[in-house]
């Protein structure tokens, strides 16, 4: 299970999910693109409002991970060892993090991060 929340105000993004869905969400990165549904939150707050799905795709011309939300979508694009880094972060957050831990990801931190990025926190669903 995932999902994503948004905030317009802070252009702040919320992936969360179970472990299973989390480490799910990781492997399905390291593929050339793809998509997935997410579940939808009914009460997003502090956030405005909770995105319908995730694409993501490989782009060779992207320097780095591109994340940013368009409509009701968060696209994910970048060159492969990018869109691994991004993977890699997601498992290890997962694998080590306590259910009440959260993570950010975002330009400043990571520079594999593009900088039009809209900043992203990994957390399990509460």
């Amino acid at each position: 299970m995932l999902q994503v929340l948004y905030s317009g105000d802070t252009r702040e993004i919320e992936l969360s999910g179970t472990r299973e869905g989390l480490l799910a969400f990781g492997q399905l990165l390291r593929g050339e693109a793809g998509s997935c549904d997410l579940s939808e939150n009914q009460r997003p707050f502090p956030y405005e409002r909770s995105l319908s799905e995730i694409v993501f795709q490989e782009d060779p011309e992207q320097a780095g991970v591109s994340i940013v939300t368009e409509a009701q979508i968060l696209r994910i694009r970048g060159r492969r060892e990018a869109l691994d880094l991004l993977a890699d972060n997601v498992d290890g957050f997962t694998s080590e993090a306590d259910t009440s831990d959260h993570c950010h990801v975002d330009s400043p931190t990571y520079d594999f991060i593009a900088p039009e990025s809209d900043p992203l926190v990994i957390a399990f669903i509460k």
